[in-house]
């Protein structure tokens, strides 16, 4: 049996595991996994890949759930890798060459069972990614690159997706390199849902640095939200960061701009609600001392983790049923769980609580009747999205965009445009 290494020396988390998972499709073969690290306080967000099963990885993973259907599952410690490969071909990826010292009591392993041992190493010619053997120096497959959602494509048969339309605005909190490098799950499903609907779209990256007046001048010509639940490191980050997206709820709110919230974006919307409807003093944001932001004075309360695929119940006659069906697994990383003190006293402000777990006790999504597309969800749905099946949230609220964006055209050349006088000897001039 053979062990292929796929060697990715490259700091950023997203890399991890690409062309190995590109590589194993293409040879049909199962891809094993060995525990890595990168750089936490640069990237945050490097381990937050949850597969079906509830097992929690580099978030670069997610290119094998995405481009082989099967999720990443746990980590192989040495003795269990070698076991596996004793039985059958397997590929792994690496984020640190074979050659290192850290891998030399694996290799010392795999020889005293007398697993063969291929070598690949990703190398990059512009943008521009192919596998080469460490030993011939051949290229073993054609070119890959990723294209402006940061997914992965063959560099040879890049053909773009013909899209019809207006360009529109959807607003990204975050920054580009957090989405791209360090947690690419989000920005790849706005990618799907965009392909399949033709809609050309423009992601605008916002900073938490961004504040006030320069905030609302972002914002003012943005025809949609995504609010995504990501991570931060040091609490002067935290509480920028959720500063950040209670302006940017808020905002949405106020301007009936369609939004979707995920994960802890969900709670930031329904904060923004409270502030909104009972005041800003009632509760309270997070300060600089915080260390997480989710668990300060927003209206959040203690959950059990919670990760993997888990059934939500979708009320009848609410858009998420009629997004979701009346059930769905929907995949989960959660931490916290909303007040439902709170929820009650919102719902006469028209939040409606649209799913709730299979107890009917927690909340897993809400959305707000007044608001043309004002909806939060606990879980995770980008993780679920693959490019030929976007997630149906993540189309409807681009549907919603498109929707709204017309019907803002619409009034705009009505109050504008002329009125067309009857009679001519009427005209001046």
């Amino acid at each position: 049996m053979t062990i292929t290494f796929i060697a990715h020396s490259t700091p950023e988390p997203a890399f991890y595991g690409a062309l190995a998972a590109i590589f194993a499709e293409l040879r049909a073969l199962p891809l094993c996994h060995l525990p890595v690290s990168f750089d936490s306080k640069r990237f945050i967000n490097a381990r937050q890949y949850v597969c079906a099963e509830g097992e929690q990885v580099t978030s670069g993973l997610l290119w094998l759930e995405r481009l082989t259907g099967h999720g990443a599952k746990g980590e192989f410690d040495m003795e269990s890798l070698l076991n596996r490969a004793v039985k059958e071909d397997i590929v792994v990826p690496l984020n640190q060459p074979l050659s290192s010292e850290c891998y030399q009591d694996l290799i010392r392993g795999i020889v005293e069972k007398g697993i063969l041992i291929e070598s690949l190493r990703v190398v990059r010619e512009s943008n521009l990614y192919q596998l080469e053997d460490c030993e011939s120096g051949k290229t073993r497959c054609q070119s890959w690159t990723r294209d402006s959602f940061g997914r992965w494509v063959s560099g040879a048969m890049n053909q773009p997706v013909m899209r019809a339309g207006k360009n529109l605005r959807l607003a990204l909190p975050g920054e580009a390199s957090e989405h791209r490098d360090s947690y690419p799950a989000t920005l790849a499903a706005l990618g799907d849902a965009a392909d399949a609907l033709a809609m050309n779209i423009e992601v605008i990256y916002l900073s938490p640095a961004l504040v006030g007046s320069q905030l609302e001048s972002t914002l003012f010509d943005i025809d949609g939200i995504l609010l995504p639940g990501l991570g931060v490191q040091g609490a002067e980050s935290a509480h920028a960061h959720t500063a950040s997206q209670l302006a940017v709820a808020k905002w949405a709110l106020e301007n009936q701009t369609p939004i979707l919230g995920l994960n802890g974006g969900m709670h930031m919307m329904v904060a923004a609600l409270g502030q909104h409807i009972l005041g800003d003093d009632a509760i309270a944001t997070p300060g600089p001392s915080t260390l997480n932001a989710l668990q300060s004075s927003l209206p959040l309360e203690p959950e059990p983790l919670r990760q993997g695929n888990h059934k939500v119940i979708f009320q009848a006659g609410s858009k998420m049923a009629k997004m979701m069906g009346r059930e769905a697994k929907m995949r989960y990383n959660q931490r916290r769980r909303l007040s439902p003190q709170l929820l009650d006293q919102l719902a006469g402000a028209g939040l409606q609580i649209s799913g709730t777990d299979e107890t009917g006790l927690s909340a897993e999504s809400v959305e707000l009747r007044t608001h043309p597309f004002f909806i939060g969800v606990q879980a995770n749905p980008e993780l679920q999205s693959r490019r030929e099946r976007p997630h149906p949230l993540l189309m409807a609220l681009l549907q919603q965009v498109r929707q709204s964006n017309r019907e803002r055209d619409v009034s705009h050349d009505a109050l504008t445009k002329s009125v067309r006088l009857r009679h001519p000897h009427f005209l001046m001039g």
